[in-house]
This record gives structure tokens, C-alpha cells and sequence, in this order.
């Protein structure tokens, strides 16, 4: 799906966004760091000098968690897979991406770069936490890189874990492809794992919120475990689609017949006789016989009612020089792929200047259905 939320800035032609969530567990970091940590560690500083600790450590901890993602992004980019936006949330980062790694070495790459990246840190801070233990300026600064070091170990290390959508879990599915050669077997295998992990999570949790005193701790445990089971089903569920529509062409499934609006149909015809019609969300736009742009619910729903009967589609369609197109030879995942990513519900498939015909998701997601029914017999 498109990513939303605040756009921080652009790496590398890559859009970095911090989701909304992300700012409920970054006020509970400093919070925790102020309140618990560092008046445990460090006991001369008074109550605001914790707090400014709190929020330096914070701030160094979200750094790290977005160069850890930044990594997997570069080397992705480097090995010819797409990278859109990452997205900072509640949980950590994760990536949007275009396309899928081309052989299990690809990703075996990719999936690393974000421990090892995470393993740099923790020695980096580390060393800068031993040069100051060293030359005895043990203080507040000291404190802060001690911790850094230790979170960036303790990421690294998480990220470990065999089972999806850990990294860990991606590096045993590349080495499992690249000895299967069976991409979607491997996937199988380790979402299996990642959704073991993800209940064991749960449990704890849930042992830890009615047994100890431990509450916030097994709130955590019971998101991540939630998190990490949907993400692990929904990593298989990409794949076995991926493959039921593979080698499917868009000229095997589009609609040849199309239903096409007028440009000089008013706002109120075209809901009319056309959106309660059909039930469509997309229509082309036709001025004498030639398509000249496409125009969606979204666009009707922001001129006010009052206005349908005198605004016409040519005033609020998008220009077909703008609209994304499929070719009817394009792959049938990569064109579902496209069409979430740019939020379309229907594409037109274009030919030498000409629309031959329309694919919709509906279109796509209806075949998937029908195959995996046929393949469960």
C-alpha cells in the first residue's frame, strides 16, 4: 500500500516518513530513559538533566533506526529493486518497495545490510563509551553512548531471529531459495517460523501482564507478537500471489469492452448513469472517439453537490498524459503491484496512442481467486 504520514526528508530519490504512532513510542523513550534508566545509572544529575539525556538518547535511537533501514534500502537499490519510501512507526521501519529481489543472493544482501548496520553503531558507540570510561570523563555523555551501544546490539540481534519479517528471517528464506530454487516454498517455511515466534511473543506478553508487574512490558510483547504474525501471513499471501498470476499477460484479462464517459457529461449524469450504473470508481474520458483522460469518484466527491449539474468531467478529469497506463503486455502482478502503489482502481491498457482496454484490481484479484480455488482441488 502507499505509505502516508510526515514526510521528514528524501534519501537517494526515497521518501522517509514518520507515521503518526511513531510519536507515542518516541515520547515513551524519553519518558523511560528520564524516569527509569539514567536515574538508575547515573545518579549525580538533577531531574531535567535526565530528561535532556532522555531526549539526546531518543533522538540517536531513531537515527539509528533509520540507518538501519536506510541500509537495506541502498543496497536494495544497488541490486536493481525499487525503493519508494520508508516508513517510521510504531514498531521500527519498513520499506515500500517496486519490485521483488531477482535471486535469493539479491536479497540475502539486502536483508543483511540492516544488522550489520545496526552491529557498526553499537561498536561505534561503544567506543566512544570506552574512550570516555577511560580517560575518566564518565558522565552524562558516556551514559548515553553506553546505552545506544547496548540498543543497537540488542536491534541487531532481534533482527536475527529467523522468522518473518525479521531480518533474520529474510536471510534464512535467501539461503532457502537459493538452495530450493523455489522461491515460494522458502517463503512457506519461514512465515511458518515467524508466526511461531510471533504467538510465543504473545504468550509471554500475556504471562507477563497477568503474573508480574510488568504491564507495559507485555503490552509491548503482545503488539509485536500481533505485528509480526499479520506481517508474517501477509509476506506468504504476496508470494502465492505473485505466483498464481505469474506468466498471466494484462491482454488475457482486461475488458475490451469498455464503458467510457463523455468529457462534456455533466458531474450529475456521470453519478447518474454511470458511477450507480456500473459501480465503477474510474471511468475514461472520450472526446470524439479519442481517450483524452480518466476521471474517479474521489475527484466528483470534491466539487459540492450544488455544482454537479453545471461542472462537466472535462473540468475535473485527469489529463491522459497523466493518467498510469498498462501495455497489454505487462506482467498481471506487476500491473496489481503499480495499481495499489498508485492507488488506482482501474488502468486503461494502451496501445500505439490507443485504449484497446481496461483492467481494474477487481479483474486481477477475481483470477487469483479462481486459480487458487482450482489449485486447492
Amino acid at each position: 500500500m502507499e505509505f502516508r504520514g510526515l514526510q521528514l526528508l528524501r534519501v537517494r530519490g526515497i521518501r522517509i516518513l514518520i507515521d503518526y504512532s511513531w510519536f507515542i513510542v518516541f515520547f515513551l523513550v524519553i519518558y523511560t530513559m528520564a524516569e527509569g534508566y539514567f536515574p538508575q545509572t547515573q545518579q549525580s544529575h538533577t531531574t531535567a538533566q535526565y530528561w535532556l539525556m532522555g531526549l539526546i538518547a531518543a533522538v540517536l535511537l531513531f537515527a539509528s533506526v533509520l540507518l538501519h533501514e536506510i541500509a537495506h534500502s541502498l543496497v536494495a537499490l544497488r541490486h536493481g529493486v525499487e525503493v519508494k519510501s520508508i516508513r517510521l512507526f510504531i514498531f521500527g521501519g519498513i520499506a515500500q518497495i517496486g519490485s521483488e529481489p531477482k535471486s535469493g543472493r539479491h536479497e540475502f544482501l539486502i536483508a543483511l545490510a540492516g544488522p550489520a548496520t545496526s552491529m557498526a553503531l553499537a561498536f561505534g558507540f561503544g567506543m566512544a563509551y570506552a574512550a570516555l570510561w577511560f580517560t575518566g570523563r564518565y558522565g552524562s555523555v558516556a551514559a548515553v553512548a553506553g546505552y545506544l551501544s547496548s540498543a543497537n546490539f540488542i536491534l541487531a540481534l532481534f533482527n536475527m531471529i529467523p522468522g518473518f519479517p525479521l531480518d533474520g528471517g529474510r536471510i534464512l528464506r535467501a539461503i532457502l531459495w537459493d538452495r530450493w530454487n523455489d522461491m515460494g516454498r522458502a517463503t512457506k517455511l519461514v512465515s511458518r517460523m515467524g508466526n511461531a515466534l510471533a504467538l510465543s511473543l504473545i504468550v509471554v506478553g500475556v504471562v507477563q501482564f497477568f503474573l508480574s508487574q510488568s504491564i507495559v512490558a507485555g503490552l509491548w510483547l503482545i503488539f509485536i507478537g500481533l505485528f509480526m504474525k499479520q506481517a508474517a501471513a501477509g509476506s506468504y499471501q504476496a508470494v502465492v500471489l505473485r505466483e498464481s498470476l505469474a506468466g498471466v499477460r494484462i491482454s488475457q484479462i482486461m475488458t475490451e469492452n469498455v464503458v467510457s464517459v463523455d468529457w462534456l457529461t455533466s458531474l450529475e449524469e456521470l453519478v447518474q448513469d454511470y458511477i450507480y450504473k456500473h459501480q465503477f470508481t474510474h471511468f475514461p474520458v472520450m472526446d470524439r472517439g479519442e481517450v483524452v483522460g480518466m476521471v474517479a469518484l474521489s475527484q466528483v466527491k470534491s466539487v459540492p453537490r450544488e455544482l454537479w449539474a453545471f461542472k462537466q468531467v472535462r473540468d475535473i478529469m485527469t489529463p491522459i498524459e497523466q493518467v498510469p497506463r498498462l501495455s497489454p503486455s505487462d506482467d498481471a502482478s506487476e500491473a496489481l503491484t503499480r495499481m495499489v502503489t498508485e492507488d488506482a482502481g482501474r488502468m486503461p491498457v494502451m496501445e500505439e496512442g490507443r485504449m484497446i482496454g481496461i483492467v481494474s484490481r477487481r479483474d486481477i484479484l477475481n483470477l487469483f481467486k479462481i486459480k487458487s480455488d482450482l489449485n486447492a482441488r
